[in-house]
Parts: C-alpha cells; structure tokens; sequence
C-alpha cells in the first residue's frame, strides 16, 4: 500500500511540475508574441507618419521649378555684380579726381 501511495505521489508531483513548466512556457511565448505586437504597432505608426510627411514634401516637379527660380536668381546676380564692377570703376575715378585735382581750386 506505501509502495502505490509513492507511486502516486511521484506520479502527482511529476504532472505537477510539468503543468507548471507548460505554463511556464505558455506565459513566455504569450509575452513575447505581446512585445512582438508592441513592436508591429510601434512601426506601423512610424510607417504611418513617414507615409504623412512624404505627402507633403516636394516632388520632382516641384524641386524643378524651386532650381529654375535659383538660376535665375543666380544669373540677376551675376548681372548686378558687372554693374556693381562699373559703379566701383566710377567711385574710384570720381575719388581719384578728388585727391588729384579737387584740392587745386
């Protein structure tokens, strides 16, 4: 009778500890399925404000125009400064009749 009381015993402690180890496993593999989920959640919403602000940013046509307006503020540039050069030579000729010939009067 002890011998089948062991036995039971053995045998109750054994499904036990395997019910405890299922759950054990159980448990992590859910933990882990939830972070999974947190993690697809996290990107989905990073993908969903990427997607946003791509909406709004410039498109090639857009940049086209933007490099035309630059050019063409460039070559306005490029022509006040030979305008610039020429009013430059003026002063500088007008200065120097000043100190040369302006203090003969």
């Amino acid at each position: 009778m002890r011998f089948w009381f062991d036995v039971g015993q053995y045998g109750l402690t054994l499904a036990i500890g395997v019910y405890v180890w299922l759950g054990n496993r159980f448990n992590a593999k859910t933990r882990e399925v939830k972070g999974v989920q947190q993690d697809v959640t996290a990107m989905a919403e990073r993908v969903t404000k990427l997607e946003t602000n791509m909406a709004h940013a410039l498109s090639h046509e857009d940049l086209a125009a933007v490099y035309d307006r630059i050019n063409d503020v460039a070559e306005e540039v490029a022509g006040l400064s030979g305008k610039m050069d020429g009013v430059k030579g003026a002063v500088e000729m007008i200065q120097e009749y000043l100190l040369n010939e302006g203090g003969k009067r």
